[in-house]
Formats: structure tokens, C-alpha cells, sequence
């Protein structure tokens, strides 16, 4: 089933308001194994809708508009597709009674306007609007082109309301006129140490013979994602498909890989690997000002692994606090290897955990002690053997981005380690 988009208002065009629509509608059909061919977005121009809903019924399966069909002058979606259809409009009781029901306990006069946010077309299927007071709606003909059935959706424009209505309406809806529609199936698989272009390289074979499934690459700092999506006749082989491809890319880059899911974290990959080992962490940070804590503490179950540690950002609790040796930052710097050892070391000792993590360096802009803004060392101490430190030159790179390299880098050293 080849799904289309179409949002409407004119607030998107000119930028005021960003399509986040698109992006939840297309996920939420992907969740249900449909995918998303094509997208438009048109102003509240009756005759633009109707060029819209031309183009989008010569080549889907499934329209889905959002957006237009409030108590406005300009929101038209619902009156311009009942001319496209060639169907009625009539007013839906119990999304009247609700409109009705809301104005006057808000003592507050209704207009005509009002009045249309409780239209539905003849023949359709009305989503009765639980969060709102516009109604939605689902309707199917038979495709001119393709004689298999097409089907219209409207949904509201606000984020809130059509997720609601989405989830609620329109995907039992969708469910229930499905035919012999191939369904589509999506696994994504995480490598971490190498870029899309290595990434690219090794798996170039496979891109260049792909026919189903095929492969999309997304690139973030030192992590890539390759996405597998297969099409068959149900879900279970499309998700053979997908892990027999995975299978062949994973072989090629096991020691890169990280795991699989859309929204996996390096995170929760890593506490993950350590929780099935039942190995605990602590970690000392400087740099990353409680970063590497933070983000490890916002995956669900991290009190497992996580017990804790110490933020030190200045010189004066890295001795008093953590017990980092005054002469050994006089004799090397804060930024060095050695006050790296000393962080990780202490950090071990004072919170009896299986590992411990320090990150010591310069953030920027600007230099310190005589060290470039982008220099970082980390340094892994756990009673197994001698504890480990590596040497970051994140030069020429914001702040940001070198704290957030620091701390990917620094979980990556606990990752091979553990493994």
C-alpha cells in the first residue's frame, strides 16, 4: 500500500509552523507496515487542495490530509475533498452535540464557523474528535487507476489532536480496509568508531544489488545507522528478510556494532552489555561537567549498573573530593594522562564498582594551561588489569561537540572492554 501525505495550511509554507505531522504520520504507518511514497504541502487554497488530491489519487493507495478543518474562513480541506469526491457534507451528531456542548459551558456565542469543525463526508467513516472539537474522518472508493480501493483520511492540524485521532481512528481504520497489500518492515542496525563513508565502502556490494530489501544510511558523530526495510506479503517475512541482509552487514563490521533498534542509545547499549554481566560503573568527569552520569541515568534500569560519582570541575575538588594527588597536577597539568589515571583510580577505590571511567580536558573555546581547546584524555581503571587511557585532538570542533565526543568516546573504551 503506497501512502501519501498532504498537509495543509498555510503557516507551513511560509515557516511559522514546522511539518512535525508528516514526520509522526509517516513513523505511525511504518508501524503498521505501510509505507510513505510521497509528501506535499499546500496553502488553504481550494483550488491548490484540489491539484493536491489530484496527483495524490493518480499514484496512492492512501491519502492521508491533516490539517485545515477548524472553525475558520480558510479551513477548507473537508468541503474542497467532498467536491473532489463527489460527495455530500452533513453535520456528525455526536461531534455537533460536543461543539455545542463546549460553547455554551464557555458561555460563548457559536458561529457558522463553528459549526463546521462537526462535518463529515456522506459515506465515511466520522473519527469523533475525543481531544477536540473538529472531527476527522476515513473514506473509500475504488482507484480509477488501479481498481483496488483508495482511501482518504482527515485528521487536525494540531500536533496534539492528530496523534490522538492517528492512533485511536485512523490506524484501526486503515487496519480494517486493507487487502492484499504487501506490508513493509523497517530494522535499523547501529555501528559505533566509524563513519557513513566506511560504512558505505563495506557494505557497497549490497547498496548497489539492492532491490528488496534496501539500505539507507544515517550518520551522527562517530555513530551510523543502517536502515533494512523489506516489503512481503506479511511481517514475519519481511522481518526475515531484513535480518538476513542484517546478518551480512553485521559479520562485515561486528566489532563496530552496537546493536539494533531505531532509538537505540549508546547508552543504553553499553549498560545493556554491562547489566548482562552484572558489572557496575562509576565515573569521575570534568570536562563533561556530570554529561557521561546524566545521559547513562536516563536509560530506564541504569540504577543496575550506574552507582554513581563525581563531578569535578575544578582543581580544588579533584584533590579534596575525589583525592587526586595535588603534585601530580603540578607536575603535569590537569590535562594530562597521569591526572586521568589518578581521576579513574580514585574514582574505583571510593565507589567499589567493577569499572570506573574519567574524563579529563579542554572543552574550549579556548586553551588551558598551555593545552589547544579540543584536547581531552580519558582513562578506564578496574581492578583486572592496569588501567587504560587514551589521548582525544578534537580540534577545530565547538564545545559542544567535543564534550559530546568525549563522553561517546569514553563509553566506547568501557564497551570494548567489556565485551
Amino acid at each position: 500500500m503506497k501512502a501519501e501525505i498532504i498537509a495543509i495550511g498555510t503557516e507551513l509554507l511560509m515557516g511559522y509552523v514546522v511539518n512535525t505531522n508528516a514526520s509522526y504520520i509517516s513513523q505511525s504507518l511504518l508501524d503498521i507496515g505501510i509505507g510513505t511514497y510521497y509528501q506535499q504541502v499546500v496553502g488553504d487554497n481550494d483550488e491548490r487542495i484540489i491539484e493536491a488530491l489530484a496527483l495524490a489519487a493518480s499514484r496512492s493507495d492512501l491519502i492521508i490530509l491533516s490539517g485545515g478543518i477548524g472553525p475558520t474562513r480558510d479551513d477548507r480541506t473537508k468541503l474542497v475533498l467532498a467536491e473532489f469526491l463527489e460527495e455530500e457534507l452533513s453535520y456528525d451528531a455526536d461531534q455537533l452535540k460536543k461543539v455545542e456542548m463546549h460553547y455554551k459551558k464557555n458561555n460563548r456565542i457559536i458561529t457558522e464557523g463553528d459549526y463546521q469543525q462537526a462535518l463529515t463526508i456522506s459515506d465515511s467513516q466520522t473519527f469523533f474528535n475525543e481531544v477536540g472539537l473538529a472531527s476527522g474522518l476515513g473514506y473509500s472508493r475504488l482507484s480509477q487507476n488501479t481498481l483496488k480501493s483508495q482511501h482518504f483520511i482527515v485528521l487536525p492540524g494540531p500536533p496534539f489532536e492528530m496523534k490522538h485521532m492517528m492512533e485511536n481512528f485512523a490506524k484501526p481504520f486503515i487496519e480494517n480496509q486493507r487487502e492484499d497489500y504487501e506490508q513493509i518492515e523497517s530494522l535499523y542496525i547501529n555501528f559505533y568508531g566509524l563513519g557513513e563513508a566506511r560504512v558505505a565502502q563495506a557494505i557497497d556490494d549490497l547498496i548497489v544489488s539492492q532491490t528488496n530489501p534496501t539500505l539507507a544510511i544515517y550518520a551522527k558523530p562517530r555513530l551510523t545507522t543502517v536502515r533494512i526495510t523489506a516489503s512481503a506479503s506479511n511481517k514475519l517475512q519481511a522481518a526475515e528478510l531484513n535480518q538476513q541482509a542484517a546478518d551480512k552487514i553485521i559479520a562485515r563490521l561486528s566489532e563496530f556494532y552496537i546493536g539494533a533498534g531505531e532509538h537505540l542509545s549508546f547508552e543504553a547499549s553499553v549498560l545493556g552489555l554491562l547489566k548482562e554481566k552484572k558489572q557496575t560503573l562509576s565515573v569521575a568527569e570534568s570536562l563533561t561537567g556530570g554529561m557521561v552520569m546524566e545521559e547513562l541515568t536516563a536509560v530506564s534500569g541504569a540504577s543496575e549498573v550506574l552507582k554513581g560519582g563525581f563531578v569535578t570541575y575544578q582543581n580544588e575538588l579533584k584533590i579534596n573530593l575525589l583525592g587526586v594527588n595535588a603534585a601530580t597536577i603540578d607536575q603535569y597539568t590537569v590535562v594530562s594522562a597521569e591526572v586521568a589515571m589518578e581521576m579513574a583510580e580514585q574514582c574505583l577505590r571510593k565507589c567499589h564498582t567493577d569499572y570506573a571511567l574519567s574524563l579529563t580536558g579542554v572543552a574550549g573555546p579556548n586553551p588551558l594551561e598551555g593545552h589547544p581547546a579540543g584536547r581531552v584524555f580519558i582513562a578506564l581503571a578496574t581492578k583486572q588489569k592496569a588501567t587504560q587511557v587514551i589521548k582525544l585532538e578534537l580540534v577545530d570542533k565547538p564545545r559542544d561537540i567535543v564534550r559530546e565526543i568525549s563522553k561517546h568516546e569514553a563509553l566506547n573504551l568501557l564497551r570494548l572492554n567489556a565485551l
